[in-house]
């Protein structure tokens, strides 16, 4: 259950991120997906850990609301799935040169992995709960601005490399509530 794990990821990542510094092993830059984003956030000191969980909580909860949906990773660049995607689906994450997840409906998605798997194009499902970073999030993107709105972000201590936009994150990028509801979508 979204409401459950990534609040649960949140915490590891950042747990980790502390045992790895009290070792001395101090960051230079951060990266992080999705959730582990706020995680980097965190430890650059954009927002305080106790205001990171009530993000990530409310983020959750939000989350937890909208329609089920699917993952799917495929073997694939880019450029060669983007032609397939509609209004219900499109690429959740780039993972590489030839390695993508899409997300949508459960319909959409198992028909792509149909096509997919027809075509002997390696494809595996993910155990989510929802389509994330989809079209099936926007309905979540304004009520989580309005919360992060609450929130005091300031700007990075340690530059933080945006898996969004593909660069490192701006000052004014970090204290805008839509760059952080963005992540949704």
């Amino acid at each position: 259950q979204t409401y459950y794990t990534q609040p649960a990821l949140f915490t590891i990542g950042y747990s980790l991120a502390q045992l790895w510094m009290s070792w001395g092993i101090k960051p230079a830059a951060l990266i992080g997906h999705s959730i582990g984003e706020f995680v980097a956030a965190t430890i650059a000191g954009v927002f305080t850990v106790e205001d990171a969980l009530t993000i990530v909580a409310g983020r959750s909860k939000l989350m937890q609301n909208c329609p089920g949906g699917a993952m799917l990773s495929v073997r694939l660049s880019e450029e060669a799935i983007r032609p397939l995607l509609n209004d219900k689906i499109s690429i959740a994450a780039v993972n590489g040169p030839q390695l993508c997840v899409v997300a949508g409906p459960y319909d959409e998605v198992e028909k792509l992995q149909r096509k997919w798997e027809a075509e002997e194009v390696i494809c595996k499902p993910l155990h989510t709960s929802h389509a994330f970073h989809s079209p099936m999030m926007e309905p979540v993107i304004a009520p989580f601005a309005e919360l992060v709105k609450k929130i005091e972000l300031k700007a990075p201590a340690l530059p933080i490399l945006s898996t969004v936009t593909t660069k490192w994150l701006s000052d004014e990028e970090t204290k805008d509530p839509m760059y952080w509801a963005g992540h949704l979508r």
